[in-house]
């Protein structure tokens, strides 16, 4: 896919989406998530990065790009989403379609808390 778009670090797995991505990107990230949830034990704490210059007048785009973690959303026992605060109010109400999941909004400037938020017990 040419960026590294998942990465692992026991239970918390960090995505980045990024702006367009096509429904090849999207199926490969479901698959990278989905292998990761088997090797942290079957339940993940996720660390959403969204890198799009859209301006939040484009939550369908966005909505169609979550598609990977609205399939494994029973696996995902926290999440974290870091965007600019453009996105904020768009991602906090498309994530409450995932319900059961606890969710946080970070700014890109505090992407060290969204990580301390998701290693807490």
């Amino acid at each position: 896919m040419g960026r590294e778009l998942v990465s692992r670090i026991g239970d918390i797995v960090a995505v980045k989406i990024f702006d367009r991505m096509i429904d090849r990107q999207t199926r490969a990230l479901g698959q990278m998530l989905q292998e990761s949830i088997v090797a942290a034990g079957g339940k993940i704490r996720l660390l959403l990065t969204i890198d799009t210059r859209l301006p939040a007048r484009s939550p369908e785009s966005l909505f169609e790009n979550l598609q990977f973690a609205r399939l494994h959303a029973d696996h995902i026992e926290r999440l974290a989403i870091i965007g600019s605060k453009s996105w904020e109010r768009t991602s906090v109400g498309l994530f409450g379609l995932f319900g059961g999941i606890e969710t946080a909004y970070f700014d890109r400037s505090q992407a060290a808390e969204a990580l301390k938020w998701l290693q807490e017990v």
